[in-house]
């Protein structure tokens, strides 16, 4: 009896750090997917704040100078 509630404890202790490790890496995996997509989604942001620079640094050299 003793013997069968050891093994019983062992299987649920190994299922239960399976599930652990299982769950982890999912978290991991979508943690890494929503870090790719907001770098390039910050790639974007930053390429679009340099175009508007060099554009209003274009349209202040066309303004006649006071």
């Amino acid at each position: 009896m003793k013997g069968k509630i050891f093994m019983y404890m062992f299987v649920f202790a190994l299922l239960l750090i399976v599930f652990q490790y299982v769950n982890s890496k999912n978290i991991f995996e979508t943690y890494q997917e929503k870090m790719t997509k907001l770098i390039a989604k910050e790639q974007v942001l930053k390429d679009s704040i340099n175009h508007l620079n060099k554009e209003l640094k274009a349209l202040k050299s066309e303004l006649p100078q006071e």
